[in-house]
This record gives structure tokens, sequence and C-alpha cells, in this order.
């Protein structure tokens, strides 16, 4: 009588034994899949308040990497010139009577230092040439033919080019004289040195 219980015995250990190890198994693939889904799940995190706030202030211009305008009838000579000599630039569009477009001038002079010769800055003051509403929305200026200067920057910040709707503004143009990048708003000295680099590699 022995060896049918030693058999039966046998036979549900070995039962156990290949059902515990099976499922251990599936266990650990679930556990994987279940730690992968939570990591992709904990990456999309909600914008703060501050994010948001920051997205209105100062939203990413459309990028695209396209030729600077050459038309000799809008393009003022300080700028025609880098480009035919393909000199890398920092256009920059600012009000002096706002206190936005001073604050991003002393975050571009404190880079702009580091690489002098390499990248130029030209800068126009288009509070001269706009009215700028107090939401920075600019409108360009009637009656300006009399300046060429100023007639030829408000050209160009207008749609039918850079399409320039807000100061402070930033272009940069690269060494084969092609916009690499726009900016908006204030942006801080990183975000500039980044695209500095960028405009001069």
């Amino acid at each position: 009588m022995r060896r049918p219980v030693v058999a039966v015995v046998a036979v549900v250990f070995a039962a156990v034994m290949a059902f515990s190890l099976a499922g251990c198994g599936g266990g650990d693939e679930g556990g994987e899949e279940a730690a992968v889904q939570e990591e992709v799940v904990e990456g999309v995190v909600a914008p703060t308040d501050a994010e948001s706030e920051a997205d209105v202030l100062s939203p990413l211009p459309e990028q695209e990497f396209e030729p600077f305008p050459t038309d000799e009838t809008v393009i003022p000579s300080a700028v025609l010139d880098r480009l035919e000599t393909k000199q890398p630039m920092i256009l920059f569009f600012y009000d002096s009577t706002q206190r936005a477009s001073d604050d991003q001038r002393e975050e571009i002079d404190s880079v702009i230092s580091d690489y002098r010769g390499l990248i130029d800055l030209v800068a126009f003051d288009v509070g001269k040439y706009v009215k700028t509403s107090e939401d920075g929305k600019i409108e360009v200026l009637p009656g300006l033919s009399d300046d060429d200067t100023a007639d030829k920057a408000a050209k160009l910040i207008g749609s039918d080019y850079l399409a320039v709707d807000y100061t402070p503004y930033i272009v940069f143009v690269d060494t084969q004289a092609h916009i690499t990048f726009r900016m908006r708003g204030y942006n801080d000295a990183v975000a500039i040195e980044r695209e500095v680099l960028r405009a001069t590699q």
C-alpha cells in the first residue's frame, strides 16, 4: 500500500511545482510589463502653473530653417552686409520703452561677450517704427518712407518677411545666411547661448 501512496504524493508534488513555476514565470513577465507602463505614465507630466504662464509669456514661434530675406529694398544695410559676408547674427527687435526688452538685452549681452567676433548683434529699436500694445503686440506705424532705415526695418518685421509680432524678438542667422531659430518674448542666457552655438557651428 505504501507504493501507491508515494506515487500519488509524487504526482501531486510534481503538479504543484509545475504550477508554481509557471505562475512565477508569468508573474515576472507581468511585473516587468507593469513597471514599463508605469514609467511611461510617469513620464507624462502635466504642466505646472509656472510652465503654463511661461508658455503664455514667451510662446515659441514656428521654427523654419530658411534663407534670410535678401531683398535690398527691405533689408537694412547693417543686415545685408553681414548676409553677404556670411557673418552669423543675432537680430534683436525691441522696444526701449519696455522693461522686458531691457531685461532681454542684458541676457544677450551676457552671452555675446564670450562669442565676440563669431557672431554679431544687430539691434533695432522698433519702438520708433511701431506702436506696441500692453501685451507686447506690435503694429507698424504708417508714414516711415522719409527714413530709409526706419522704412526698411518696418517692412522687414512685417508679415511679408519676418512677421515679428511681439517685442522683444530674436532671430538667429547662421554662416549660410539661414534663419536657425526665433525667440519671442523674454529668454534667458542659457537658451540664447544654445542658439548662438548652433548658428556659429
